[in-house]
């Protein structure tokens, strides 16, 4: 129980610094507009390297869960030449190992992993600093990175649980900027290598990256020229293992999601939908996005204000899988925190920020609770018959609120057409 002790008082502590931070804003940003000051590195130093270094150098822990089970083996397969799927059991993209050897070459242990995820992390910071999300300056710009860095969401799963998850934002950023650009080829390139090198579930990006292109058949030959000779290869090494293990991963059930709180409701008879509820579930979450995107076409603004609109996909399409897939877990708000707080957050809307922190701090936490208590599932009410068990209850019923709330604010700012400037709030003057 230490770890998840040391999670919820990491938490606990980070919401309170973020409420002075959040109070002292005006001064904070004041300093962040002197020049020639690299605030993004000094973030990291400060609020990632210096914990990674006390929590894995000096206190000597050795990373868990993911880490350990996955990624590692993972990457040392990569690392020496070994066939992913046929050699070591792989529950993601052909090319995830890969990226990550090169840090197994220099550090022979878990812990490289860890520190390599808060370098993509950093870069998914620098990405989405630059990338023109929001109106404000870059005074309140470098704010919100340092808001990001200070949520418990990131920092737990980033720090002490290695998360890759803000990887697949690297891909969905570097995208929606192609298409910005009227480059379809170049957005159908960076779609696939994101699809190649991170999870299955990034295939859904494919339906607003494809219908937001302007010119569809480059968008498609980038995705067949990249993806066709990586699944060839695979097919031939491996057969279908490169298809079948990840299906095998997303059969398990997790929580929390709306099976895990539905079930006390229905009861064991929602056994009889298991084999047909993810497929149900990626059909409400295809159904949606193409009802948006409709929506959006009839608007004439498919292809207006692209970044943020990639963006507010990206939150829409993940979290409304969070809800809808039964082996969604919370690691998956990491998914979506970084673009959430440049497209959707009022920072100076104090009872959302409160009831957002409050979020972090839940699931930054559930999934060391959940699998230290047994990772329960509840068929009836009568199963809730613990403090511990009915405390899990309450949290995933108000995480899975949360997440359905994320993804019917995105559809919100989607439809109305609502710009960056009154999705978030109007720019603090410089100090």
């Amino acid at each position: 129980m230490f770890i998840l002790y040391a999670k919820l008082v990491a938490s606990l502590l980070l919401a309170a610094i973020l409420f002075l931070v959040l109070w002292q804003r005006q001064r904070i940003e004041s300093e962040l507009a002197r020049p020639n000051v690299p605030w993004l590195p000094v973030f990291w130093l400060v609020l990632r390297l210096v914990p990674f270094l006390f929590i894995y150098v000096i206190q000597d822990f050795h990373p868990q869960s993911d880490v350990r089970g996955y990624y590692y083996p993972i990457a040392q397969a990569a690392a020496y030449g070994k066939v992913l799927y046929r050699d070591v059991i792989c529950p993601y993209s052909p090319l995830f190992g890969y990226w990550l050897s090169p840090f197994v070459w220099i550090w022979q242990d878990p812990k490289g992993i860890v520190l390599a995820m808060t370098l993509f992390e950093l870069l998914a910071v620098w990405l989405t600093y630059r990338e023109p999300l929001s109106p404000e300056k870059r005074p309140a710009r470098l704010f919100r990175c340092l808001v990001y860095y200070l949520l418990p969401v990131s920092f737990v799963f980033c720090v002490t649980s290695g998360q890759e998850d803000v990887v697949l934002w690297i891909f969905a950023l570097l995208a929606g900027k192609a298409l910005a650009n009227n480059q379809s080829f170049r957005a159908g390139l960076w779609f696939a290598l994101g699809l190649l090198s991170t999870k299955a579930l990034f295939v859904l990006m494919g339906v607003p990256l494809f219908f937001m292109a302007r010119k569809k058949w480059p968008f498609i030959g980038a995705c067949v020229a990249l993806g066709l000779p990586v699944a060839l290869f695979y097919y031939w090494k491996a057969e279908l293992l490169f298809i079948q293990q990840p299906l095998e991963e997303g059969a398990y059930l997790k929580a929390p999601n709306l099976r895990s709180v539905l079930a006390p409701f229905i009861g064991e008879a929602i056994n009889r939908f298991q084999r047909i509820e993810s497929y149900l579930g990626l059909l409400t979450t295809v159904g949606l996005t193409g009802y948006v995107l409709y929506r959006r076409h009839q608007l004439g603004q498919l292809q207006s204000n692209v970044r943020t609109t990639v963006a507010l996909f990206y939150i829409l399409i993940f979290s409304w899988t969070t809800v809808v897939q039964h082996n969604a877990i919370s690691n998956y708000a990491y998914l979506t925190m970084l673009p959430m707080l440049f497209v959707m957050v009022d920072l100076t809307n104090r009872r959302a920020m409160a009831a957002l922190l409050a979020f972090n701090v839940l699931a930054a936490v559930h999934s060391s609770f959940w699998w230290r208590i047994g990772q329960p599932f509840f068929y009836s009410f009568r199963q809730i018959d613990r403090p511990t068990y009915l405390l899990d209850y309450g949290i995933e019923l108000l995480l899975v609120s949360g997440f359905a709330l994320f993804a019917i604010q995105a559809v919100k700012q989607l439809l109305i057409g609502q710009n960056t400037q009154s999705a978030v709030q109007r720019p603090v003057p410089e100090h």
